[in-house]
């Protein structure tokens, strides 16, 4: 969830239903929390889990908390060794066939901006303590930095950068050069105006134009 709890449930729990129908529990939540992400995948698939600061954590799904639909989960801070202040920015599972890491990437962004795209393969083999998976540059005067987004991507693919204030920049991923170092700030992928700040990042598939 948005607050840090997280489960897993049965995939067998849930049914199909037909159009119109009035679904079902799938997590409780408080205090305006809500869910953020949900995935399906086996009990052995490694997930890696970002945090604001920077650092990288792995666990494999079946480590993770199993829960009825009805419950809230637990939260991450009693699975994650956190430090003060730093929470979970996103999660992300690592593909099923590993025969495709080697041809695949991922992308960094942070609040202030910033991106970066790394071979998937530097982050396949996280161990259970912590590692750096990319350096905040911190501007004095300025709020600090903070890990926002990552994502799997591969070749032709494009990348969608949101900013608070409503605007957003769209560029090919492969304007991102690839970075063979974790500890790095990156390049700058959208110029944030004061006060500004990156809220979210997607990775798009390329659409065709009709040429009529």
């Amino acid at each position: 969830t948005n607050k840090g709890y997280i489960k897993r449930v049965a995939l067998s729990i849930y049914r199909s239903q037909r159009r119109g129908g009035k679904g079902r529990a799938a997590m409780a939540t408080r205090d305006e929390d809500f869910v953020s992400q949900i995935f399906v995948a086996d009990t052995h698939r490694p997930v890696l889990f970002f945090t604001t600061g920077g650092m990288v954590y792995m666990l494999k799904v079946y480590k993770l908390p199993i829960a009825t639909p009805q419950a809230r989960g637990k939260p991450m801070v009693n699975l994650l060794p956190l430090k003060s202040g730093e929470s979970i920015a996103t999660m992300m599972p690592l593909p099923e066939d590993e025969a495709t890491w080697d041809e695949m990437h991922v992308m960094f962004a942070t609040s202030r901006g910033d991106v970066r795209r790394n071979p998937l393969r530097d982050f396949t083999n996280v161990k259970s303590n912590e590692k750096i998976a990319m350096k905040l540059e911190n501007i004095k005067g300025e709020e600090p930095a903070e890990l926002i987004d990552v994502k799997t991507c591969s070749g032709g693919q494009d990348v969608l950068l949101a900013v608070t204030s409503g605007k957003c920049i769209r560029f090919p991923i492969t304007d991102v050069r690839e970075f063979a170092s974790r500890n790095s700030t990156g390049v700058r992928g959208i110029r944030c105006s004061t006060g500004d700040r990156v809220v979210s990042m997607s990775i798009l598939d390329p659409q065709e134009s009709d040429k009529d």
